[in-house]
């Protein structure tokens, strides 16, 4: 029977008992270097993992309608059946990576920073548009 690792934790893993739908929840940094990394275990019966794991893995096996986990740590191996199993990875540093890396003058970010605290002022907006000469349909106001 082949396994697939669902989750690889680096480093210190706390083992949190949690009330409600969720039982268990392992809160770590992920290997793979994305950040943070969350697991929530569901309806886990006979599961008790210590506090603190290190480096540990999830990895799942069965069929897909029958799903059978394994927590692998330095400690060794816990089977369990849980109902529901659910994986949160930060986002954080990947949507970070993908953002391009600049930065507007100051002198943009003061103009636009003066622009919109003088569009704070009530009648504002309606001065901007007579001075730049929008007194078009698309500026008319209607009172009525």
């Amino acid at each position: 029977m082949s396994t697939r690792k669902v989750a690889a934790f680096s480093g210190e893993v706390q083992c949190l008992r949690e009330t409600g739908a969720v039982t268990w929840r392992l809160s770590g940094a992920d290997r793979d270097g994305a950040g943070a990394l969350d697991v929530l275990l569901c309806a886990v019966p006979g599961l008790q993992p210590p506090g603190r794991l290190s480096d540990c893995e999830l990895h799942v096996s069965g069929e897909m309608d029958n799903p059978e986990w394994e927590l692998r740590s330095a400690g060794g191996v816990q089977r369990f059946a849980a109902r529901s199993v659910q994986v949160h990875r930060g986002a954080g540093a990947s949507f970070a990576r993908a953002l391009p890396a600049v930065s507007a003058p100051w002198t943009v970010r003061a103009g636009w920073a003066l622009l919109l605290d003088a569009l704070r002022v009530p009648g504002m907006a309606r001065v901007l548009r007579r001075l730049r000469g929008g007194s078009g349909a698309a500026g008319a106001e209607h009172h009525g």
